[in-house]
């Protein structure tokens, strides 16, 4: 699938203003076990950038849970992203030392390096509610920070 190089340019916008937006935002407005974001959060906010995308009109990504290395040699490591065909989304690959960056859209050789071990829905507003109620409330709260900015309101807090 070949993206439209103002397309790449919308999704990377979308990206780098939710990342903003999670980086920025109040302790009190983060899930409980979001204690070192992006650290151990890329699945939830793959999760929500996903949302985020499709309100811009980009859908189609699907949620990709990839694993590499090995337990048994103290390796292993585990990562969550969007991919829609060849295009990675991906805001948190910055919690690796060995990561491109902290807002990836691109085909990316890093994430080529993870073994796919599932594929699921990338919006979460497609999941049962009670299994993503946390994530209803993030977006919310980060809608809310968005179209704040946007205005020129504070953006920090």
């Amino acid at each position: 699938m070949v993206v439209k190089v103002d397309a790449l340019a919308d999704i990377t916008a979308v990206a780098a203003r939710v990342r903003q937006a999670l980086a920025s935002a109040p302790p009190d407005e983060l899930p409980d076990h979001w204690t070192a974001f992006p650290r151990g959060t890329c699945a939830d906010t793959s999760l929500v950038l996903c949302a985020f995308l499709a309100d811009a009109g980009f859908v189609g990504f699907e949620l990709i849970c990839g694993e590499r290395g090995s337990q048994e040699t103290g390796t292993y490591s585990s990562h969550a992203w969007l991919q829609r065909g060849q295009l990675v989304v991906d805001i948190t690959a910055d919690q690796f030392a060995d990561g491109p960056g902290p807002v990836v859209v691109e085909a990316s050789e890093w994430h080529r390096g993870f073994y796919v071990a599932s594929k699921d829905v990338g919006d979460f507003r497609e999941y049962p509610v009670e299994q993503v109620a946390k994530l209803h409330n993030l977006y919310r709260r980060l809608k809310a920070r968005l179209v704040a900015n946007m205005r020129g309101e504070n953006f920090s807090g």
